[in-house]
């Protein structure tokens, strides 16, 4: 079930422009926290890691996961936030 769910949040990071920016304009991992609890994301590492893998095409590589949702954040980094991805960067880290 909880696969199902990081599937729902992936396809939700790639089209929903206004959630994506709401995730990297945070200061705290809490408050990531708080925004997955309130839209009922609930899911482990793994899940995403195996569900991102699936997108790709590839398993993932120590250190992709983070990479690639940076990518999401390129625009946002290049207008003059450099930090738009540290804290879900930091939130991936946290996953159990």
């Amino acid at each position: 079930m909880s696969a199902e769910i990081a599937r729902a949040f992936c396809v939700r990071m790639m089209t929903d422009d206004d959630f994506r920016a709401s995730l990297a304009n945070v200061a705290t991992t809490a408050e990531i926290d708080r925004i997955m609890a309130a839209e009922q994301y609930s899911f482990t590492k793994d899940d995403l890691n195996k569900v991102v893998g699936e997108v790709v095409g590839h398993k993932l590589e120590q250190g992709e996961l983070e990479k690639l949702v940076c990518g999401f954040y390129e625009e946002q980094m290049a207008a003059g936030n450099p930090d738009a991805c540290k804290v879900v960067v930091e939130w991936i880290a946290a996953l159990k």
